[in-house]
């Protein structure tokens, strides 16, 4: 039965004024408050397994959805409330089956599925979308290039009205994000890729940019300002840091080439990875209370650790990543962190640069 507002005991009271510098884990925040008791495969601390999240700023939520190949079969959207400061699960999990070729339950629900960096909220439609999908429940090597988008309000999925995510490259490890100038969103898959740009108002796909190497473990950001793409992370002894311009089709640049500073977090397994609009940085998290700062007009980056007078900080990064799990909320100018389902959400502010 679906539960149409099933929340968190926590009690709704607004967060505290946050200094800069600052981490704040949020008390009796963890998802598992609100987790589905219904018959699932697999337990649902694996909905976060190389899985992502997207932010809904109208209703200034974060919008988790995961799971799949053998780790879970639940397909429930959860969502945090920065507002009410609790989880509420927004869908219950379809029946699950073992079918090999649908990317859907027999209920027309999208089928669970690793979402790596490919879930973004698209503001002007006000859905979220999965572009496409890679090691649907329950085998690793099945994917599909089909759109699914989910009503927040109706709380309902539709699959394959949008057109299906150009060919080429891999679905495992693909990015989409949001261009929060025009409205489009554009997309990466994984392994040997060009980045192509996706306009939902006219449901058209354009490409133009050249095909790079994507390695799978990485998460991407764009700024806005600079009409970049920015893409950081590998999860191997090897460095990943790659730039696409938006509204200049062409080849991606190796940012390896051009950064300086604390450059460890390009070598990060699928780290937190967003744009910070007041100080035009990108801000980058792979665990414990440091993050790393990129200033994209000189390409350096600077790990700062937190303020004097800061008393807690998040736990390790989970084994499996953070991918798109660590976002920026611009009206409240905090940074939002969800890693794993038995730990508190936390929240952080950027100190002045």
């Amino acid at each position: 039965m679906l539960l149409s507002a099933l929340c968190a005991s926590a009690a709704s009271v607004a967060l505290p004024d946050i200094p800069p510098g600052h981490w704040y884990e949020i008390p009796a925040s963890s998802l598992r408050e609100v987790a589905s008791r219904a018959p699932v495969d697999g337990s649902v601390s694996k909905i976060t397994a190389w899985s992502s999240a997207a932010f809904d700023p109208h209703a200034r939520r974060l919008l988790v959805w995961g799971g799949g190949h053998a780790d879970y079969s639940g397909n429930e959207v959860y969502a945090f409330d920065l507002g009410l400061l609790r989880w509420e699960r927004l869908t219950d999990p379809s029946a699950a089956d073992r079918e090999r070729t649908a990317d859907s339950y027999a209920d027309g629900r999208p089928r669970s599925r690793h979402s790596y960096d490919y879930v973004e909220f698209l503001p002007t439609q006000n859905r979220l979308l999965s572009f496409g999908g890679a090691a649907l429940y329950p085998y690793g090597n099945a994917s599909t290039r089909r759109i699914s988008e989910f009503d927040p309000e109706a709380r309902s999925w539709v699959t394959g009205r949008r057109a299906d995510v150009p060919a080429g490259g891999n679905m495992i490890g693909a990015h989409a994000r949001v261009d929060a100038t025009t409205g489009d969103v554009f997309f990466v898959a994984g392994q040997r890729a060009a980045l192509a740009r996706y306009s939902p108002g006219d449901d058209r796909w354009r490409d133009g940019w050249g095909k790079a190497y994507v390695r799978v473990h990485a998460t991407a950001a764009i700024d806005p300002k600079r009409r970049s793409f920015v893409l950081i992370g590998s999860g191997t002894d090897s460095p990943q840091a790659l730039k696409w311009h938006l509204d200049r089709p062409g080849n991606a640049v190796d940012l390896r080439k051009l950064t300086t500073g604390d450059r460890e977090i390009e070598k990060a397994y699928a780290p937190g990875f967003d744009f910070h609009l007041p100080s035009g940085r990108f801000v980058a998290w792979a665990g414990g209370g440091e993050v790393y700062v990129l200033d994209p007009d000189g390409w350096r980056w600077t790990r700062r650790a937190p303020a004097p007078g800061n008393i807690t900080v998040p736990a390790a990064q989970l084994s499996t990543g953070t991918y798109g799990r660590f976002r920026y909320v611009p009206d409240l100018d905090l940074f939002v962190l969800m890693n794993g389902v038995d730990r508190n959400v936390f929240v952080y502010r950027l100190a002045p640069l």
